[in-house]
């Protein structure tokens, strides 16, 4: 359980770096500057917790479907930021989307980095608790822009990025299921099929195709 932790940390990490490398320069350094002002206000909130607490939180059924919610929301933005870069749309309408989904930071990269703040805390007793955050706010300061323009640099292909943000976004999505379930389900299974609910999602399928065909075959009229 741990270690998929560990790797949903590391995933979301990439997916913030590689979000990096589609804005420029400035933006770039003002969204890692929120990020580690986020860091550093979180210090006494962290530095207030035990690691057994920590441990308690993470063993709870119903905090990690809370947390389930939560991975949820920031997984559909950022593919929605993948489709919405993929579209490319040019209206006012698309650009405004377009621009808001590019500067949302997103909502695990905070939690994340607490979490990295918690870690360093119990990794180095006899420190100063705001010594260690202040270091962990340069390192996000000045680490973040680095690894987008090195990610830039290995792939300077805006679409290579983009689908590499998005098959990130579905791992951590995979992993959350994984971790944050923790062997409970919300809804009891059925030992026997509903009949009228398989019917009504077969019938919301089959309506959702045939709108998806018709509206694809008018779209390309207009077009033409």
């Amino acid at each position: 359980m741990e270690t998929a932790i560990i790797f949903i940390m590391l995933a979301v990490c990439l997916s913030f770096a590689l979000k990096l490398t589609f804005m420029k320069w400035l933006p770039c350094i003002c969204e890692c500057a929120v990020i580690a002002g986020a860091t550093l206000l979180s210090t006494d909130f962290v530095t207030s917790q035990s690691k057994t607490g920590i441990s308690t939180w993470i063993s709870s059924p119903e905090i990690m479907l809370d947390v389930a919610v939560i991975l949820t929301i920031d997984v559909a933005l950022q593919i929605a930021f993948c489709i919405s870069m993929a579209k490319n749309g040019s209206s006012l309408k698309d650009r405004i989307c377009s621009g808001i989904l590019t500067y949302l930071p997103g909502v695990l990269i905070f939690p994340v980095m607490a979490a990295c703040l918690v870690e360093l805390i119990f990794s180095t007793p006899g420190i100063s608790f705001y010594k260690i955050s202040a270091s962990l706010a340069i390192a996000i300061l000045i680490g973040f822009p680095l690894i987008a323009y090195g990610l830039k640099t290995l792939l300077p292909g805006k679409s290579m990025r983009l689908e590499l943000t998005f098959y990130t976004n579905c791992i951590i999505a995979m992993l959350g299921i994984v971790t944050t379930v923790n062997g409970r389900t919300a809804v009891a299974g059925a030992n026997e099929p509903h009949l009228t609910a398989l019917c009504t999602v077969f019938v919301i399928f089959i309506a959702g195709a045939v709108a998806g065909i018709f509206m694809f075959n008018r779209k390309n009229k207009i077009q033409r």
